[in-house]
């Protein structure tokens, strides 16, 4: 039964699209649509938000595509089992603008990115070396100096993988290091980063890595940095859950 609170209101028009997407994923997170519930009709549902029911069903397909509904044909849409999930939810927040959920692009970096480090000790030449210890060494300054370091841990990533000498490793990863200019992205990673210690913790693990590559032990670098990718998916979590809130969604 629908509780009383839970009619949708009339959305602004210049943001017509996310806002359908916004006042969805509100009302499940507050528990007013729980897994399993049907939303209202969509003629019902395009009245309460006044928006066209192609717009809503533009929204509908983005929330289905993230895993928040469950859209059954000559039925209507339901709450998925995981729909109201911080993982889920952020998906469908980061598509609603365009952009990608930091929780798939760490799991697309987790599949590649050690494979760069495994290649980068078998094949790497003195002038890969070179880059990658200037990268560390602009981290190392940067996190001593408590500023931004951003740029110089995109820097060595990109560094693994042109070390690699694979230009199919390395055209992927530009592809995940544009990935991970988005806002969305962003802000998460800085606020994780933010945390006690978690600086000077990935500067550590870029270390390790490149003390394997130069020693060029491929198993060993493929390990740490799938451990660092590990690092990094725990923090990003740790950090959804504590915080409560999304990137974007604060503003």
């Amino acid at each position: 039964m629908v509780q009383p609170d839970s009619a949708f209101q009339a959305v602004e028009r210049p943001k017509l699209y996310t806002s359908v997407v916004e006042q969805i994923l509100a009302k499940i997170r507050a528990g007013h649509f729980p897994p399993g519930s049907a939303l209202p009709a969509e003629r019902t549902l395009a009245g309460q938000l006044q928006v066209s029911r192609g717009s809503l069903r533009e929204a509908l397909r983005v929330l289905e595509h993230a895993g928040v509904l469950d859209i059954r044909t000559g039925s209507g849409a339901y709450v998925a089992s995981e729909g109201g999930s911080s993982a889920t939810v952020l998906r469908a927040r980061a598509a609603a603008i365009g952009e990608h959920s930091p929780l798939d692009l760490i799991v697309a970096r987790a599949a590649i990115e050690p494979v760069c480090a495994e290649h980068a000790a078998l094949s790497h030449h003195p002038t890969d070396l070179a880059a990658l210890e200037a990268s560390v060494e602009e981290q190392a300054r940067a996190t001593a100096a408590g500023e931004d370091v951003s740029e110089s841990d995109l820097a060595f990533h990109l560094a693994v993988a042109a070390a690699s000498r694979n230009s199919v490793l390395l055209a992927q990863q530009r592809t995940l290091v544009e990935l991970m200019h988005e806002q969305t992205w962003s802000e998460l990673k800085h606020r994780s980063r933010s945390r006690e210690h978690a600086a000077e913790e990935y500067l550590s693990h870029h270390r390790l890595v490149l003390d394997a590559i130069r020693a060029r032990d491929a198993r060993r670098a493929r390990q740490l940095m799938a451990m660092h990718m590990s690092a990094v998916e725990t923090a990003l979590l740790a950090e959804l859950e504590h915080r409560g809130s999304f990137p974007g969604n604060e503003r």
